[in-house]
């Protein structure tokens, strides 16, 4: 579906499209980052506010806004190859291995966990950083950050241009 919506996007000449998506969903996030080739550099705190949705747990609906530049080299080569895989050596903001257990929990364990991925995200997007993926190893899961400067060409190929909004209910059924 991400696809053919980017087909459709460039054939009228639309060459950006943000949605969001939870942090907490690495599932997402892998789709979103690893094999759409997209970005997120920014996170909106308790995006939706709280909501009786079983889906957000009675937790903040914080959000990262994942930007999918339709016809950067990065998307170009994640949509020919299948898949971005982010250098290891950058950056992380890491979760715990434990994490879809403690969605299984009571919200206390899992809120921690957000709270402390709110703080991270924060301090390396006020410092350049962007979400450029997601590696999973023995300790977990770990968004992989680098620099954004690294991403300029990106950036600069986007001003002045038409952007879609997807909202996060499109991001999920993907």
């Amino acid at each position: 579906m991400k696809l053919h919506q980017r087909e459709e996007a460039l054939g009228r000449g639309i060459r950006l499209v943000e949605w969001t998506f939870d942090p907490l969903e690495t599932r997402n996030a892998h789709f979103n980052l690893n094999r759409l080739g997209a970005i997120a550099r920014q996170y909106l705190p308790n995006l939706y506010g709280l909501t009786t949705s079983p889906l957000h747990r009675g937790m903040p609906t914080d959000r990262l806004v994942a930007e999918w530049v339709l016809d950067s080299p990065r998307v170009v080569a994640a949509v020919a190859v299948g898949n971005v895989e982010p250098a290891l050596d950058a950056a992380h903001v890491t979760l715990p291995a434990d994490l879809e257990a403690r969605k299984a929990e009571p919200a206390g364990r899992l809120e921690a966990v957000q709270l402390q991925v709110r703080k991270e995200f924060g301090e390396w997007f006020a410092r350049g950083y962007a979400a450029v993926g997601l590696a999973r190893d023995t300790a977990g899961v770990a968004y992989v950050l680098a620099p954004w400067s690294d991403f300029l060409r990106e950036r600069d190929a986007t001003q002045g241009i038409h952007a879609a909004r997807d909202s996060d209910a499109i991001a999920r059924a993907v």
